[in-house]
């Protein structure tokens, strides 16, 4: 089509409306579909790169589990620890060892 206005927003990218220049999504929001439209947050405690393109892309933050991506993720426990993004547990600290609630990295205990 010749029409400016039948041009669209990818997803991963918003505009104020078909036609107008496009952004891409900040990290921590995503946008799944096309067109014009607002990026959405990421659920509580995850981030997704810049451009994301789906709630899944959304992954728990170190110091944080989840079971899924794309769901909200919770703080470890004082005691625990998580260095990676993404879903899976909190590894508790060695023995004689503690950390604050949230804590991303061993060395934190």
């Amino acid at each position: 089509s010749d029409a400016l206005n039948s041009c669209k927003c990818l997803a991963g990218y918003s505009g104020v409306s078909d036609g107008a220049a496009c952004s891409s999504c900040d990290a921590g929001t995503y946008k799944p579909v096309t067109g014009a439209g607002s990026c959405e947050a990421c659920p509580s405690n995850t981030v997704a790169s810049e451009g994301s393109d789906a709630l899944i892309d959304c992954k728990c933050l170190a110091g944080y589990s989840g079971v899924s991506d794309g769901a909200a993720c919770s703080s470890c426990d004082a005691g625990e620890y998580k260095a990676a993004t993404g879903t899976g547990q909190c590894s508790t600290c060695p023995a004689g060892t503690s950390s604050a609630s949230g804590s991303d990295a061993l060395n934190s205990c």
